[in-house]
């Protein structure tokens, strides 16, 4: 063959290849791939319940990064605990997926014939998920290291955070209930007792009402009565403002056989509520303690007789997610402020966040941080930031952890209930969020033709409940399980 025809020859192929690549291109231009999209789309979001309220949404191609749909995609809007998307890809980057959180006991004293001739210090790493067992083993290495009667105090540490232990903005009513528990760097059971009520005797007489654990920390106001059996319960149970007394109102039925805790109550003061518990497991253990519970700070001389480490960063992040646990939500964020910034505080663990948002590229007007979990009315953030963050994420070399952490439609977490017996069940997987008048979803889902999508759902200001509200996000989310591509 001449060099010409050869010439002529390669020509005509890539003439060819530039036709049938510019094609579908040009199709795709003039026919959208999903060109029902748009107005099904508009159609669900038209729902009646939905009316007088502001919806915020955008939903992109993580195949070649088009934007498919968007209504107020710039608009910025209350995002509840789709926060929590934020602090756990800002943890994930900053802090990586093997970070532990530590909680140690140091003594300081003289040591002879295991007695302790002073005090020793139980010091919170910041750890959101330290449990009743995780206090006993710390309780057993310190018996094991020769310590039989402690004539000092038990000295709790949580130095590591500031003192500010609940969010800015945080309503005052939520103050008694589980998702609005204390922030500390020294944490037990997620700073709350469990609350049992159980009929009396007869009708008429006091209600039984028992706290899990069975501690000395937490009083008992008890106002609730037992009335006739088959009668219907009125049971009101909450703690009295700044104090730590669980306060119980109304009536049960004398046949009434609860198979859960009535409320999770929270505790005010969590490193003294974990330094008093510690007291009596130390004492169940073997270890006498003469002193008391005290607050303090750990002296630079003192020595470690003790560790615990929390589980890793990657297995916390579903701990956090799948749940949606506010307590965990604040103290990755003061952790993220006391490892990067040096200071334990909310509004240094913001900063960090708010340097990762910069980092990948958001739109930083759309934004506002007042806390991790999403609890506050003054965090703020677009869709389009909250999608921004997603596909960021979706490239990340941790992205199997994250995704792993989420949700998942029909089968865990917050979505277990939503979606099953749907193309959406085991295929959405994303973070919810509710607070009064808001509700939030943003993750991700892939089509019934393979394409990978990245959404963000923001309603805000709709009067009607929840449930209706997300009624609307599961058909939007079906749709799109559902999509197929015109030209297939």
């Amino acid at each position: 063959m001449t060099p010409l025809k050869t010439r002529n020859t390669v020509r005509l192929f890539f003439l060819y290849l530039f036709i049938i690549t510019a094609l579908p291109c040009r199709l795709s231009a003039d026919q959208p791939r999903y060109p029902l999209l748009s107005s099904a789309m508009e159609s669900m979001l038209s729902d009646p319940v939905l009316v007088h309220g502001i919806q915020g949404v955008r939903v992109e191609s993580l195949a070649d990064g088009s934007v498919l749909y968007e209504k107020n995609g710039d608009l910025c809007l209350l995002p509840a605990s789709n926060f929590k998307l934020l602090v756990a890809s800002a943890a994930l980057e900053s802090l990586g997926p093997d970070y532990r959180m530590q909680t140690a006991v140091y003594e300081k004293g003289k040591r002879a014939q295991g007695v302790l001739e002073g005090d020793i210090f139980l010091v919170g790493g910041g750890d959101p998920v330290l449990g009743w067992e995780d206090l006993r083993s710390l309780a057993k290495q310190v018996k094991k290291a020769g310590i039989n009667r402690i004539k000092g105090n038990v000295v709790a540490d949580d130095t590591l955070f500031d003192d500010v232990r609940l969010g800015i903005g945080w309503s005052w009513d939520n103050e008694p209930y589980y998702y609005s528990a204390q922030i500390s760097a020294l944490n037990l059971r997620g700073n709350v007792a469990d609350v049992w009520v159980r009929p009396g005797i007869a009708p008429g007489a006091p209600a039984r009402v028992e706290l899990t654990p069975s501690i000395r920390y937490l009083g008992i106001e008890n106002l609730c009565k037992t009335s006739a059996a088959g009668s219907q319960p009125v049971i009101i149970v909450d703690r009295l403002r700044g104090r730590n007394t669980v306060r119980v109102r109304g009536s049960v039925p004398l046949d009434y056989n609860p198979a859960s805790a009535e409320e999770s109550i929270t505790v005010e003061d969590p490193a003294l509520f974990a330094c008093r518990s510690f007291i009596d497991i130390l004492m169940e253990e073997g270890v006498t303690v003469s002193g008391g519970a005290v607050r303090g700070e750990k002296p630079k001389t003192a020595g470690r007789v003790a560790l615990h480490n929390s589980p890793p960063l990657s297995q916390m992040l579903a701990m956090l997610l799948k749940p949606s646990n506010n307590l965990i939500a604040e103290c990755l964020l003061k952790n993220l402020g006391a490892n990067v910034k040096k200071d334990g505080s909310t509004a240094a663990g913001g900063q960090v966040m708010i340097e990762f948002m910069k980092k990948i590229g958001a739109d930083m007007t759309a934004i506002a941080i007042t806390d991790g979990s999403g609890l506050a009315r003054t965090n703020y953030i677009s869709p389009r930031n909250l999608t921004l963050l997603l596909r960021y994420i979706y490239w990340h070399p941790h992205y199997k952890i994250f995704l792993d952490a989420l949700p998942v439609a029909g089968v865990d977490g917050t979505l277990k209930k939503r979606m099953a017996g749907t193309p959406a069940e085991n295929n959405v997987r994303a973070k919810t969020g509710y607070v009064s008048r808001v509700s939030t979803i943003s993750g991700y889902v892939t089509t019934k033709g393979g394409e990978p999508l990245v959404f963000s759902i923001m309603m805000n200001n709709h009067l009607c409940s929840n449930r209706e509200a997300v009624a609307v996000q599961d058909r939007i989310l079906e749709y799109l399980s559902n999509l197929e591509p015109a030209n297939q």
